[in-house]
């Protein structure tokens, strides 16, 4: 199974962080789905929005630590930076539903959303 879900309704594309068992941590590769699907969702007319969702018991406990020293970015096209480009520059509504804990770039992401719900047990924290 994916660690990025991509589903497609009423003009609506949802990115469902999917990686419970490591409170949906990101690594270079979820970095890279979700930088082609913010892409493929910014050129297609069909869609109108996109929400950004994780888990109902954690949003995303931020970077996957060891992926990320195993393999830090090298280059500006480095999955995590042409996701960063890809949020911060989004030309459509971006919508963020967090549920849980949202930790590090679980928050600091939530920065470029047009608009944030934020469930009973929403915790945000930036460690950093």
């Amino acid at each position: 199974m994916s660690d990025i879900l991509i589903d497609h309704e009423a003009g609506v594309t949802t990115l469902t962080l999917n990686r419970r068992l490591r409170k949906n941590s990101l690594t270079a590769a979820m970095y890279g789905q979700l930088a082609d699907a913010l892409s493929e969702a910014a050129a297609d007319a069909k869609v109108r929005a996109v929400v950004i969702q994780g888990h109902e018991t954690v949003f995303s406990a931020g970077n996957d630590l060891g992926d990320f020293l195993n393999s830090p970015p090298a280059s500006e096209d480095a999955p995590v930076f042409r996701f960063l480009r890809g949020i911060s520059g989004f030309p459509k509504p971006l919508v963020a539903a967090v549920c849980g804990p949202a930790v590090g770039v679980g928050t600091t992401l939530l920065l470029h959303c047009d608009l944030i719900y934020a469930g009973d047990y929403a915790a945000f924290s930036t460690p950093f």
